[in-house]
């Protein structure tokens, strides 16, 4: 025992990844423990329209910087990282700006979509403000490998949502799902920035220059990884989206439960992962080391993690739902059953995913995003066109994202075993 904590200590990328894992556990518990007392508190109808709200915001919210954050962690240099970090803040400012001027025009249109609760609109440029810091902070952090940062802010992001969320009902019998989340996305914000003020004074010293010469450098980023970025979140968020306008917002919200309960447990591992896996590798890679040994090991990793509680699922999953969520969520356990496999393959992702930005292969991972959204919307309109059944739609939409992952790592892994990855300076 003592010789494995001691290897434990010795293992840096491990001990990060155990660190964020440790650390965002609490805040994972939290966010599951919150969903049955949620689910007896809030109809389906209203789970719709906070899916609806939160997909609306996090399409826009996830390329709001144009994807720059995601380059903090590549350069050398910590003044680069600096000027990318003030550029993406710059630019999600600018995108939130424009986000409330187009909801000045179409306020009408944009009204209509949300059924009755039009008061909503008004919290979509805070939520993508909000999103989109989030995000930038957290890229910022993990290129400091402040890793512990990350994870309390996860706790934090957790917690005052669910308190919030609850609350809102039980004291106020208000609608408190979606402030009740911007609530904990501000204050998991606030945490991370303690992070940056660690650096106010080189954040000082980056020039206009410095910004320009680092937009150019990355450009990469928002000409393909930015509009992939913005494709994959569409795809994502696009059921919620077409269940809510063929079928009803109710609809949308059993899916939705059904996203949340499945993604809150694998998001504990796979976000620690991602986050870690993204800044070893990139420093392996920036070095001129192969990357093949740390990409195998890490998805594999991911595979034989979660095996069995998928297995479950796939067999129990009605029962567990409507047991853990209420007789009137059992549909959300159906559509658990049929789309357990695409949230499988999107577990053991990471890896793939963040090795597309190291080798530069942006370009190629737009061109799959854009097949993948094209049959995504395809298999959902011919669930409802020829076979007038949610549960077709979702079923031939999880089939199109299994196909999507498993080409995407077959892909990874042959560039990378086929070529010695060179030094990109």
């Amino acid at each position: 025992m003592n010789k494995f904590i001691s290897n434990l200590k010795n293992n840096s990328y491990l001990t990060q990844i155990i660190t964020l894992i440790s650390g965002t556990l609490f805040a994972q518990i939290i966010s599951l423990i919150s969903i049955p007392i949620l689910t007896r508190i809030y109809t389906p109808d209203e789970f719709g329209l906070y899916s609806i709200f939160f997909a609306v915001t996090s399409v826009i919210g996830m390329v709001s910087s144009l994807s720059y954050e995601q380059a903090i962690v590549l350069p050398k240099s910590q003044r680069s990282a600096d000027a990318i970090l003030l550029l993406s803040i710059i630019i999600t400012s600018i995108v939130t700006l424009l986000t409330i001027v187009a909801i000045y025009i179409f306020r009408e249109e944009i009204e209509s979509y949300f059924r009755g609760e039009s008061h909503l609109i008004y919290l979509i440029p805070l939520s993508v403000a909000t999103l989109g810091v989030n995000q930038i902070l957290e890229a910022y952090s993990s290129r400091g490998e402040l890793y512990r940062d990350i994870a309390s802010s996860k706790v934090i992001t957790s917690s005052t949502s669910a308190i919030s969320q609850i609350s809102s009902r039980y004291l106020l019998n208000i609608d408190g799902l979606v402030t009740g989340k911007i609530f904990g996305d501000l204050l998991g914000s606030v945490r991370l920035i303690k992070g940056v003020k660690r650096r106010v004074e080189t954040l000082r010293e980056v020039s206009i220059e410095d910004l320009r010469f680092n937009m150019g450098r990355y450009s990469e980023f928002p000409k393909f990884q930015m509009p992939s970025n913005l494709l994959n979140s569409i795809s994502q968020n696009i059921p919620l989206f077409m269940l809510s306008l063929l079928f009803s917002p109710a609809v949308a919200g059993i899916y939705s439960l059904t996203y949340r309960a499945m993604q809150t447990p694998t998001l504990l591992i796979s976000s620690a992962t991602r986050s870690v896996f993204y800044q070893k590798a990139s420093k392996i890679y920036s070095r001129g080391g192969e990357i093949l040994p740390i990409y195998i090991s890490t998805t594999m990793g991911l595979i034989k993690l979660f095996a069995i509680p998928f297995i479950i699922i796939t067999i129990y999953g009605q029962d567990i739902f409507s047991y853990i969520f209420g007789e009137e969520w059992r549909e959300a356990g159906a559509v658990a059953e049929i789309s357990v496999v695409w949230f499988y393959f999107g577990f053991i992702s990471p890896p793939t995913t963040m090795t597309f930005n190291i080798l530069n292969l942006q370009k190629i991972r737009l061109y799959i995003q854009i097949v993948t959204l094209i049959f995504r919307t395809i298999s959902l309109y011919i669930g409802y066109t020829i076979f007038e059944s949610y549960m077709v739609s979702i079923a031939l939409f999880v089939a199109v994202g299994v196909i999507q992952n498993i080409y995407s790592m077959l892909y990874i892994f042959i560039k990378l075993r086929d070529r010695r990855v060179p030094n990109p300076n």
